[in-house]
């Protein structure tokens, strides 16, 4: 089968499923579970790893997979006062998925074009402690106001630091 017959037989079911959810016969978080998993099966269909474009398919399926799985945990009625934290926890996993199922294998590539999933999966996780400490100890805030600070400045010396190293 051609790349192009499997582009068109998977935008007609994604066409199918986006019908059926205007219908209203998928209900909307069934239906950001479809869309997850299309997407990370075009991934899959596309060849995976054996193309670094096919990426393009796994981090929209592994980031609407976190938003689906937040979603329904939060819908369930005993974990309705479920903190925002745990929405940026499940986004910094599907960045860390991406990494460890792709960009980890391409040996080839530099450090940035292979670690840079890391990033923004360390950011979200920063994000995630950062507001569950914060709804814990909310006499502590004037602390993180700093904390974030003397962070930005540690990341920028570590770069200057490396681009130093590397001439």
């Amino acid at each position: 089968m051609s790349k192009s017959f499997k582009v068109g037989v998977l935008l007609i079911i994604a066409g199918v499923f986006l019908l059926l959810s205007q219908l209203g016969v998928i209900p909307g978080q069934v239906f950001l579970f479809l869309l997850a998993l299309g997407f990370i099966a075009t991934y899959v269909l596309l060849g995976a790893r054996k193309e670094y474009g096919n990426i393009g398919f796994l981090i929209p399926g592994t980031v609407l997979l976190s938003i689906a799985t937040f979603s329904a945990i939060q819908s369930h009625p005993r974990y309705e006062d479920l903190s925002p934290a745990f929405f940026f926890l499940g986004l910094s996993l599907g960045f860390l998925v991406v990494f460890l199922v792709h960009t980890y294998w391409f040996k080839s590539m530099d450090h940035g074009e292979r670690f840079w999933p890391v990033y923004p999966a360390a950011g979200l996780l920063l994000l995630f402690v950062i507001i569950g400490f914060s709804e814990q100890w909310t006499e502590h805030l004037n602390l993180l106001n700093y904390v974030w600070i003397i962070a930005l400045i540690a990341i920028g010396g570590w770069l200057v630091y490396t681009g130093i190293k590397r001439k």
